[in-house]
């Protein structure tokens, strides 16, 4: 009788969470789109005997064992994103400032940034004691709203330092390499695609590496990676139905 066809095909959900103090994952995070692969290694000794005159091999050891998981990622999710570039998370609400005074002496095409991004509602005004309003489009143009960028047109005989007033969009800041690596427990949920079999992942501790790159310019859909190293859970390995590293699981098959 044929054996049963075991052939496998598999995608699923990507979780990233806390490893809590009892040895189980909490709060994890759907991490978007993404692959998941994980690679094994062992390290091992030799001995060649000392008899023979042919120094053969004659005894083998294993030193290490060694677990890396590469996550390739589809989508730009702010937690992720701190994971990658070991970052603090600081989020802004929208709002509105009145009277940011600009840098001094603007002249004639320079340009100069305000303090918040995704700007909308831009009005300047100069320092005069009774405030005159510049033109925009005569003296200034909101050159890039997204970045907050103003160009000087036309500086005029008009008092400086300018003062602008606007409204700006809530924003997430990502503050690159403000936080030490954080060990987390990963999990794929998923399915055979070849039979609609499930098929469930856990690593127990993992430490990513920062994200050796991140594209900022794509002619397609942009990716990144997120490599690291799956560690030894001393708690969990007194448990025989889960082990100190990770486990895989499948249906039952009696």
């Amino acid at each position: 009788m044929a054996e049963e066809n075991k052939l496998f095909s598999f995608q699923g959900y990507v979780y990233i969470g806390e490893r809590g103090s009892a040895g189980k994952i909490i709060n994890p995070v759907w991490v978007g789109d993404a692959t998941m692969q994980v690679a094994m290694e062992v390290q091992t000794a030799e001995h060649n005997e000392n008899f023979s005159g042919q120094r053969l091999p004659y005894g083998l050891m294993q030193t290490s064992k060694k677990s890396t998981v590469t996550l390739t990622l589809w989508e730009m999710r702010s937690q992720v994103l701190a994971l990658a570039l070991y970052a603090n998370r600081v989020s802004t609400t929208a709002g509105t400032v009145t009277g940011e005074v600009m840098d001094a002496g603007l002249t004639t095409g320079q340009r100069t940034v305000l303090e918040h991004p995704l700007v909308s509602n831009l009005v300047i005004t100069d320092s005069d004691s009774s405030p005159s309003t510049l033109a925009e489009g005569v003296n200034y143009s909101l050159e890039n709203p997204t970045g907050g960028l103003v160009q000087i047109i036309d500086p005029g005989s008009f008092v400086q330092p300018f003062k602008a007033a606007y409204s700006y969009a809530g924003v997430e800041d990502t503050l690159i390499f403000t936080s030490t690596p954080p060990e987390r427990w990963v999990q794929m949920v998923g399915v055979n695609t070849l039979n609609d079999e499930p098929v469930i992942v856990d690593l127990y501790r993992v430490k990513f590496n920062p994200a050796s790159q991140l594209p900022l310019h794509n002619e397609e859909f942009g990716s990144f990676e997120l490599t690291g190293s799956a560690l030894a859970d001393a708690l969990l390995a007194t448990n025989a139905n889960l082990g100190g590293f990770g486990r895989v699981r499948l249906p039952s098959e009696v």
